[in-house]
This record gives structure tokens, sequence and C-alpha cells, in this order.
């Protein structure tokens, strides 16, 4: 008979441990669920990714499979099943795209008893040949999470199930201080910077909307308001991004800052925080942007209006609107105490309901009834 004390093994799966909104949230979750309860471990299936060192830091086991598995790379498919048989996991618990179509079918082929995995994001464009497989795979899924209602009603359209048979678990964050030292490094790095500092952190990819936000800088620098753009992140969009800042003739506004380790480090010299997406889930950078006090504007897509309140605890404007955009920044950067106002809104409606140990507590609650209702923690 299983020892209901003994302590629950969980293997989280996922691409790559990067500087990514799901990336951070698998590590938060390895390392602070209560270990006396759980047993986390964490396997990568492309790369390690630079948070891999700081969950091992904590003490989290990371694993790493080296390719994709699939067609192109079969050996890949069967070490990824090797390995989860040879943790033997409870609950295997898969995040993005890849994993959950790969980590799911091979965590069934490897005979783990508990599977469960969290859609982050609305993908309007997946293939057709994954939608129908992850239809087949939710059959054999114990629990489906989406990150928010908005992402919920997507997926239930999307795999034909109904809302209901989908558990919603918001993201959440902690605060984090920011380094004296690292500040002072970027400060010196930007030099003299005139008028409001606009930022956002997110990775350089068409969906997150950069062009967007650097149109609406062009639109500000026109109509006169001084205004300099900080952007933490990196990907493939970059060297076109750099060549449209450069053609909009506001390159000197522009700041590449490339992967961020710490995001609280450029919130320190941000005073509006832009996000231009879109397409989301819940953004982890919306919402610690939040935490910081920060006045936003954002665009409401995915989760983000389940959130964002306009006028309330920041703006909202529609997606790919750059005029809507600017006209919102240009809002923020003529009023202090408007600013003032949305961030100390911003941070009351994380404080109360975005929190990374209430999303800590959703999770372990989760497990701890999957593996309760399987017999305990076999």
């Amino acid at each position: 008979m299983p020892d209901p004390s003994a302590r629950i093994r969980v293997l989280q799966i996922i691409t790559s441990l990067g500087f990514g909104g799901a990336e951070r949230l698998v590590v938060s979750a390895a390392r602070g669920l209560p270990p006396a309860r759980f047993d986390c471990a964490i396997c990568c299936l492309a790369e390690r990714g630079p948070l891999a060192d700081e969950a091992e830091a904590a003490g989290v086991a990371v694993y790493c499979v080296g390719e994709f598995p699939g067609l192109s790379h079969p050996m890949s498919f069967v070490r990824l099943t090797r390995l989860i048989q040879a943790c033997r996991p409870t609950i295997v618990h898969t995040h993005l795209q890849s994993a959950n179509l790969y980590g799911r079918l091979a965590a069934r082929l490897a005979r783990t008893p508990i599977v469960v995995a969290t859609e982050h994001n609305v993908y309007a464009d997946k293939p057709r040949r994954y939608v129908l497989a992850e239809r087949l795979l939710a059959r054999t899924t114990d629990v489906l999470i989406a990150v928010s209602e908005q992402v919920r009603t997507f997926l239930s359209r999307q795999l034909g199930l109904r809302p209901s048979a989908i558990r919603v678990i918001r993201n959440g964050v902690a605060r984090a201080a920011p380094s004296a030292a690292r500040v002072e490094a970027l400060r010196a790095r930007l030099g003299a910077v005139s008028g409001v500092r606009i930022g956002t952190v997110a990775s350089l990819t068409p969906k997150k909307g950069h062009a967007f936000l650097l149109r609406a800088v062009a639109r500000l620098a026109d109509r006169g308001t001084a205004c300099t753009l900080l952007l933490a992140g990196d990907g493939p969009e970059r060297a076109r991004l750099e060549a449209l800042a450069a053609d909009l003739r506001i390159a000197d506004r522009v700041h590449f800052l490339g992967a961020v380790p710490n995001v609280a480090d450029v919130l320190a010299l941000v005073d509006v925080f832009a996000l231009p997406s879109l397409v989301e889930g819940l953004p982890l950078a919306l919402l610690e942007a939040m935490l910081a006090g920060k006045a936003v504007v954002a665009t409401s897509v995915g989760g983000v209006p389940e959130v964002v309140t306009s006028g309330v605890n920041g703006l909202l404007v529609a997606p790919g609107r750059e005029d809507d955009l600017a006209a919102a920044i240009a809002t923020l950067a003529e009023s202090d105490a408007l600013r003032d106002r949305l961030g100390a809104g911003a941070r009351e409606t994380v404080e109360g309901n975005f929190t990374e140990a209430g999303y800590l507590d959703a999770l372990s609650g989760l497990y701890l009834e999957l593996a309760g209702a399987r017999g305990g923690a076999a």
C-alpha cells in the first residue's frame, strides 16, 4: 500500500530553460513547491538554457535530451522515454507546444501514473496535425491547465473540449529586488537619455509586436514627445527590428539590451512598461512590471484584460495599432500623477491576485489531489 507521507515525484518537461515566462514558471515550481511533499526535477528537450544553473543551484535536478524528439530525431524520443522511466515520476507535467506533444506521449509510453499539461499561450496558427494529435492526447491527459480564462476558452474550442474540462491556474510572480551594481551598469550603457523611459521585456519574435512599438515611438518623436525605448530580450527578429529602428530614424532612442537575467534591473530604469503583443497567455513580464508599481500600456490580447483594467491599473489598446499605442504612452508621459496612480493600482492587483505563492499553492493542491486519487505517491 502506498505511503501517504511519501514525497510525490514530479518531472516537469519543457523545450529549454531560457529566459521566458513559461521557463521561469517551471523553475519557480520546481524549487518552490514544499520539499517535504514533493521531489521535483526538470527535463529539457532541446538544450539546457541559462536558467538550468539557477535550478540546479536550488537543488533541482535538470536533465537534457539534447534534441527535439520527432521524425527527424527518432532516437531522441526513445531517450526521452527512457529518461522518464529512469526518473520514475508520479507526475509528468509538460509545458509549451513541443513538450506538450512529445512529453505526454513519452510519459504514457513510460507508464507514468499521472500526466498534466499546461497551455501557456494562444496558438491560432498551430499546424492541423498538432491539433489532431493534441485532441487524441487530451483523452489520456489527467488535467489540462490554462494560464487564463481566455486561454481556456481558446483551448476548449481548438480541442473540442468543454471549458469545464480545463483547469485555470493563473501565473504568479514574486517581488524581485534589482541589483544596484547591475542597474548602474545598465545606466552607464545607456548613457544620457531624455524624456520618459519606455521599457518592455519579451523575446524578439513577431508575435510580441515590437515593430508596432517602434512605430509608436517614431510617432511620439514626430509629435515632439521626448522618450527612450529599452528593449530587453533577444530572438530571431533582432536584426529586422534594428533595421526598422534605423529606417524610422529613431535608432538613437532605442536600446537593444539583449537577454537580461533579472527583469527587476530593467524595471528599475523604466517609467512606462509597454506590452505590444499580438498574442499572449498571461505574460509574466507584465505581472512583474505591475508588481514593481510601473504604469503599463498593454494590448488587449489573451489573458491581459483579466489583469489590466484600463484607467484603473493601466491602459489597454487594441493589438497592431501603433497610433493608439503612441497615444496611450503619450498620455502617461505627460502626467506623473497618472503614472503614479496607475502604478499603485497595478501593484495592488498583482499583490492580491497574481503572486508566486498563490500559483504554488494552486499547483500543490492540484498535484496532491491527483496523487491522492491515484492512491498516494507511488
